[in-house]
C-alpha cells in the first residue's frame, strides 16, 4: 500500500509539471489590478501551441452590444478571421472605426442584420458608435503571437511551453487602452519581477481616462 500510495504521488507531482503554466499579474503602479489588458508572447515558429486562444479562422468571433456597450469589451480575434456584430439592444447601433487600415462601418441596424467582416492586418481596432458616445470597445488582431486579455483580477496564464517557442524568453508585449493617447499602441517588457506567490508581476503606468462631454439634446435611439 505504501509503495501504491508513493507511485500516487509521483504521479500527482508528474501531472503539475507536465501541465505547469506562466501566471501574469498586471498591475498599475499603486498595485491595484488591471483588466483588459492583452498580454501576448511572440511566436518564433509557425506552430501555435496547444493552448493558443486563436480560434479557427472559419469560425466567426463575436463582438455583440448588450445595454450600448461593446461586450466584451475586448476581443481577440486571428489575423484573417471573421468577427460577427451582434446588436442585442432594443435600440439601433451604428458601428465604426477610424483605425486604419481595419478601417470600416456599419450604418445604423438592430439585430443580427449584417454579415460578418474579415480583419486581416494585425493590430488594434479602436469601434465605436455614432449613436451612442460612451460605447468604445477594441478588437485585438493578433498574428504570429499567443494572447490572453487580463481578467477583472489582472491575470492571465499561458502554457510553460509557449516560451519555448518564443522569439526571446520571458519578453512579452502588453498593450492597454490607457498605455497610449490613440490606445493602440503596445509596449515590450521583460518578465523579471515575481510577487510573494510566485506570479509574474508587470507594472504599467496608465494615462487617466478621459471622459467624453455628454450630449446636449436628447437621443432619439
Amino acid at each position: 500500500m505504501r509503495y501504491f500510495i508513493n507511485f500516487l504521488a509521483l504521479c500527482a507531482l508528474w501531472h503539475s509539471a507536465a501541465f505547469a503554466d506562466i501566471k501574469i499579474k498586471v498591475v498599475d503602479e499603486s498595485g491595484q489590478a488591471i483588466p483588459n489588458a492583452v498580454v501576448s508572447i511572440p511566436l518564433s515558429g509557425l506552430n501555435t501551441p496547444s493552448n493558443s486562444p486563436i480560434l479557427d479562422a472559419a469560425e466567426s468571433a463575436v463582438m455583440d452590444q448588450v445595454n450600448k456597450q461593446f461586450s466584451p469589451h475586448v476581443l481577440l480575434v486571428d489575423a484573417g478571421q471573421l468577427v460577427t456584430f451582434p446588436n442585442s439592444d432594443q435600440v439601433r447601433h451604428h458601428v465604426y472605426s477610424f483605425s486604419k487600415p481595419n478601417d470600416f462601418e456599419i450604418r445604423l441596424y438592430s439585430g443580427n442584420q449584417v454579415e460578418p467582416l474579415s480583419f486581416n492586418h494585425p493590430g488594434v481596432v479602436v469601434l465605436g458608435c455614432n449613436i451612442h458616445d460612451q460605447m468604445v470597445g477594441y478588437l485585438y488582431i493578433q498574428k504570429n503571437e499567443v494572447a490572453q486579455v487580463s481578467d477583472n483580477k489582472g491575470y492571465v496564464s499561458f502554457d510553460d511551453d509557449v516560451l519555448k517557442d518564443s522569439l526571446s524568453d520571458q519578453v512579452v508585449t502588453i498593450w492597454h487602452s490607457q498605455l497610449s493617447n490613440n490606445k493602440t499602441e503596445r509596449i515590450t517588457r521583460l518578465l523579471s519581477e515575481k510577487n510573494e506567490e510566485g506570479e509574474w508581476l508587470l507594472t504599467l503606468t496608465l494615462i487617466p481616462e478621459v471622459k467624453k462631454s455628454s450630449r446636449k439634446f436628447k437621443l432619439r435611439y
